[in-house]
């Protein structure tokens, strides 16, 4: 029976390889997604384990609480590195000092290899019993106004020794000249586009302010072993707010923050697109093995009559299916390496280079690609293995039998209405739940597949009307083959919903992102437009995100004749309650002149102008998940230990910009160590014109060059086209799908054309042309791939409307994209016409003779 699988493989090579290639798409997207994430995770790895590779002990600030990868502004005072010398077994304490800056070449920012994906590093020089960094030209900068740099500064902008740069800092450019080139880590290893600065002590200390402060002191052992050292530290500090670590230890902790927020975001996010893309596959397979069982009855009913039990025929069908699925396994197994590649490609097209090391298969991505392969093809092709047993010894003797239908089909009605309730309780649940987020997703994942499957079931009641009225049309242009097109289509109906499904899943998903995201869009430019009443709105440069607006360019801008107002607006996430929560800071006189706040509870514009060190205005969707009101009183914990309580004074709904809770920067001092804030807004004098008003600003900012100045409609254009690129890069994860959508039709449309030999062969001999079959087939493809499109429309149009009245409050709107869904239909005809090319090829080719030929 094994022979039988391997002869019925090789005698239908197309098939098989269809096949194949929808099992390999997907299992090459969940490969390719861990191969991607472990190639991250060493990279930063590498790069943690060259930083820390001279350093036996650190010590660094305790961050009071950990939520992920985020640097801490919590400095040390510099006089505790004379006490960590001064610790037995210590040879060199160094008090490092670190920051975000940004390169300027010509008055240009420098942006990094990978765009905005990663920020410029500056440190200040090390003794060379720590130094992390070898020079293959110069060395490091040794008096005031010089520095080195990190060869991509070379490799891409002509960086040379003895050139003049300029260093982006909170208070303009500072010149200096380059001393040095050094690479940094290993060669094989990527910084992701990331570029490293080293300065002198003094300009370190000076430019970034850091003045009697360092980031962390760096230690190297003398006769003692780095545990050792480390306890005698901490006993010598005794201070619960340091925390003493080997240099080891460092590394490995900085790597699992970083492989843990791999496996909470980009992990789970990937692997999302790599199911879409197996769910494909299963349909196909499914499909394509109850095409070939009942193609294959007559020879099933042989095999039957020369002995074979009903158990030895399943065996034949699912030693096929694992057979496929072991082959389509291994290839997508590798071919992931090719989709790491890709997708790393694809990130760095949008700006977000990352760290990567050199390709490799570890034990887990091995494990899980095959397990998946193989199971969802056994799976997919479980009951039509089941179908093949029930052939009857007699339908070896008939021409044209047919299967009868089973005793649970009768069930099938129910069975899907089954489905399609569970779903929806699956998709209650998510959105209802007290739950973590990561279980409401589960459930509400689930629930998604389950309607899926349920529609795909009852697909089949809707296939006859459906396919008249989408044939009718093509009836009208072309008699004969239009028609028949659309008989075939209607012939099977279970079939032509099942190979239709394929398609609905993967232009669904595409449909719900993109209703998602022109709903959140609408929503973030009717807030700009109602909430600011600013006529220029400074932030940091695209692809700058590190690049803050600072407290001295709020006061440059404050200076310009023009400007009537101004308000830089701060950041920062602080933990209240347990969960973190956005803590803004304003200038309370400036904010009432550019911000109209939308009240609850009666609140009006004199409360902005109340603001203490002691009291905030919180917005809704805060209070809500904070449980206060106003009069109540709340507690901050920053990341660096600072603490304060402030008391409600007013409530306010801006979801979409000012989401979280607003304090004047008289509280936000006494917390954080600047002012350095996320954008500010400006508004000009009444008799200054939009365009004199943005000049002058732009003139002012002239010693920024990290930031610049937008109208506020530029600005709302510059974060849709943001929003527009990271979309791009959705659909083109996507695309996987409905690539493997187009092979499930073409593998469909193949054997039913194989099926249908020998009334093809009759129409020829009857007269009809090549031609005419040629475009009954596509005919038939169109009809198909429009009725998944259409489902595919309606059903992700359905999950974006319930998921965004569901998030009405978190500022996300419902809004058609009318054009954009038109040209999904679009993609639906196109993918219809390309799946019939190869199909009506072997259509038009059949050979009459052979084909009304009676075996």
């Amino acid at each position: 029976m094994i022979r039988v699988a391997l002869h019925s493989l090789g005698q239908h090579k197309l098939r098989t390889a269809l096949t194949i290639l929808a099992v390999l798409l997907g299992v090459a997207m969940i490969s390719g997604t861990y191969v991607l994430t472990d190639q991250i995770r060493s990279g930063f790895e590498d790069i943690f384990q060259s930083a820390y590779k001279n350093v036996d002990v650190i010590v660094t600030p305790k961050p009071a609480f950990d939520e992920g990868f985020e640097a801490t502004t919590e400095t040390l005072p510099a006089s505790l590195v004379q006490r960590v010398a001064a610790v037995e077994g210590v040879r060199t304490a160094f008090g490092s000092r670190q920051a975000l800056g940004s390169v300027v070449i010509d008055g240009q920012v420098v942006q990094g290899m990978g765009g905005m994906g990663m920020p410029t590093l500056v440190f200040n020089t090390m003794p060379e019993t720590l130094r992390n960094v070898s020079y293959f030209a110069g060395g490091a900068p040794r008096q005031r106004g010089q520095v080195s740099v990190v060869r991509a500064l070379q490799d891409k902008h002509g960086v040379r020794v003895g050139q003049t740069i300029g260093l982006a800092t909170a208070t303009g450019v500072k010149k200096a000249t380059v001393t040095g080139l050094f690479d940094f880590g290993h060669a094989e290893s990527s910084l992701g586009g990331a570029l490293i600065v080293i300065l002198t002590d003094q300009d370190m200390a000076a430019w970034y302010g850091l003045q009697d402060r360092v980031s962390s002191i760096q230690i190297k052992a003398a006769g003692v072993q780095p545990a050792e050292l480390r306890r005698r530290i901490r006993g010598a500090l005794n201070d619960p707010s340091l925390l003493v670590q080997t240099g080891q230890e460092s590394a490995a902790e900085q790597t699992e923050t970083v492989g843990n927020a791999l496996d909470s975001v980009l992990t789970p996010a990937l692997l999302a697109f790599g199911g879409i893309a197996v769910l494909v596959g299963a349909f196909i397979i499914f499909n394509t093995f109850s095409i070939t069982i009942a193609q294959r009855q007559r020879e099933f009913a042989l095999l039957r009559t020369l002995g074979a039990s009903r158990r030895q025929v399943l065996l034949t069908v699912i030693a096929e299916a694992g057979l496929l699925g072991a082959g389509a396994s291994v290839a997508g197994l590798f071919a992931g390496l090719g989709v790491a590649k890709g997708i790393n490609s694809l990130f760095k097209a949008v700006g977000a280079d990352t760290p990567m090391s050199g390709l490799g298969l570890q034990p887990r991505t091995v494990i899980v690609a095959l397990a998946v392969g193989i199971l969802v093809t056994l799976g997919s092709a479980l009951i039509p293995a089941l179908r093949a047993t029930r052939v009857p010894p007699v339908a070896a003797m008939q021409e044209g039998s047919v299967l009868p239908p089973s005793r649970s089909s009768r069930f099938a009605p129910f069975f899907g209405a089954g489905l399609a309730a569970a779903g929806a309780a699956l998709l209650v649940f998510g959105f209802v739940s007290d739950s973590t987020v990561m279980y409401r997703l589960i459930a509400m994942v689930a629930g998604g597949v389950l309607i899926f499957f349920a529609v795909a079931a009852a697909a089949r009641y809707v296939v006859r009307p459906v396919a008249r009225i989408l044939g009718w049309p093509l009836s009208r242009l072309d008699r004969s083959s239009g028609r028949l097109a659309r008989d075939n289509a209607m012939r099977n109906p279970a079939r032509t919903a099942s190979t239709a499904a394929t398609l609905m899943i993967g232009l669904a998903v595409v449909v719900f992102v993109m209703v998602f995201a022109a709903g959140f869009k609408a929503s973030f430019v009717d807030a700009m437009n109602t909430a600011t009443r600013a006529d220029i709105i400074v932030t940091s440069q695209a692809g700058h995100p590190n690049a803050s607006v600072s407290e001295a360019l709020v006061q440059a801008v404050r200076e310009v004749p023009a400007v009537d107002s101004v308000s830089g607006l701060a950041v920062q996430q602080v933990k209240v309650r347990g969960k973190m929560q956005s803590m803004i800071a304003v200038e309370p006189s400036e904010l009432r002149q550019l911000w109209n706040f939308r009240w609850l509870e009666g609140g009006s514009d004199e409360l902005v102008g109340k603001l203490t060190k002691r009291t905030a205005l919180v917005e809704e969707q805060f209070a809500l998940a904070s449980k206060i009101t106003v009069g109540d009183r709340f507690s901050v914990l920053t990341r660096e230990g600072g603490r304060a309580t402030f008391t409600v004074i007013g409530e306010y709904r801006d979801p979409n910009v000012l989401n979280g809770f607003v304090v004047n920067y008289d509280a936000w001092d006494e917390l954080f160590p600047t002012r350095d804030g996320y954008y500010a807004l400006v508004k000009g004098s009444p008799d200054t014109p939009l365009p004199r008003l943005q000049a002058a600003v732009k003139a002012a900012l002239k010693s920024y060059p990290t930031v610049e100045a937008q109208t506020k409609h530029e600005y709302i254009d510059t974060v849709s086209k943001q929003l527009n690129q990271f979309l791009m890069m959705l659909y083109a994860l996507l695309a996987v799908s409905v690539i493997i959508s187009l092979f499930g039709i073409v593998n469909t449309l193949i054997l039913t054309v194989h099926e249908r030999t020998r009334e093809i062969g009759m129409l020829r001999a009857i007269g009809s042309s090549r031609g005419q079959i040629r475009r009954m087939v596509r005919y038939e493809s169109v009809i198909t791939a429009i009725m998944g499109g259409a489902l595919g429309v309606v059903l992700g149009t359905a999950f974006a409307y319930i998921v965004t009245t569901q998030l009405g409050a978190q500022g996300i709107s419902f809004s058609l994209p009318g054009r954009q869904l038109a040209v999904c239909m679009g993609l639906a005809l196109v993918v219809g016409v390309l799946a019939a090319l190869v199909p009506a090829r072997r259509a038009a080719k059949t050979d009459i003779l052979a084909a009304i030929h009676y075996e």
